[in-house]
C-alpha cells in the first residue's frame, strides 16, 4: 500500500500555521520516513522531485529538518529499524554527480582558454575596426542600411 504524501512546501507552511498535531520519525529498514498528522489527516514526506518517502540515513538529520521548519518535537518508532540493512541506491544522484564533475571540469576547461587569450600578446583587433568589418559585410550580404 502506497502511503499518502505531503510536500516539503505543505509541510513548512502547515509547521508555521500551527497545525502539525504530531510528528513522528518511523524506521524503514536502516532509514527513517517522515509521518506528520494534521487535522484527521496523516501523511507521509515526500522527496523533493518525486512521489516517494523522503528518507533519512541518520535520525539527526532527521531531527535537525524537524527544527528548521520549527516542529519541535516528534515521536519515534523504531519496531522496524534494521541497522544491518543495506542502504538505498541512489542511481540518480550519482548520475547527477558525475555530471556536476564533468561541468565543473569543463568549466575548468573553458576557464582556462579564457584565460590564454587574454594573457596572449596576439593580435586584438580594435573594437572600431571590428564593427566597420561587420557594417561591411551586413551591407555586402543584405544591403545598405536604412536611413
Amino acid at each position: 500500500m502506497t502511503a499518502e504524501i505531503i510536500t516539503h512546501t505543505t509541510l513548512r507552511e502547515l509547521a508555521a500555521a500551527g497545525a502539525v498535531r504530531e510528528a513522528a520519525a518511523v524506521a524503514r529498514g536502516s532509514r527513517w520516513e517522515l509521518v506528520v498528522r494534521y487535522g484527521g489527516i496523516e501523511r507521509v514526506l515526500a522527496a523533493r522531485k518525486t512521489k516517494q518517502p523522503r528518507r533519512w540515513a541518520h535520525l539527526d538529520s532527521l531531527a535537525r529538518y524537524l527544527a528548521e521548519i520549527g516542529i519541535r518535537q516528534f515521536a519515534t518508532d523504531a519496531r522496524d529499524y534494521d541497522p544491518d540493512q543495506p542502504g538505498q541506491k541512489r542511481p540518480d544522484r550519482s548520475e547527477a554527480l558525475r555530471q556536476a564533475h564533468e561541468a565543473a571540469e569543463y568549466d575548468r576547461w573553458f576557464r582556462e582558454k579564457v584565460q590564454e587569450v587574454l594573457d596572449s600578446p596576439g593580435q586584438a583587433i580594435p573594437h572600431a575596426e571590428a564593427m566597420a568589418w561587420v557594417e561591411k559585410e551586413l551591407e555586402r550580404r543584405i544591403g545598405p542600411r536604412p536611413e
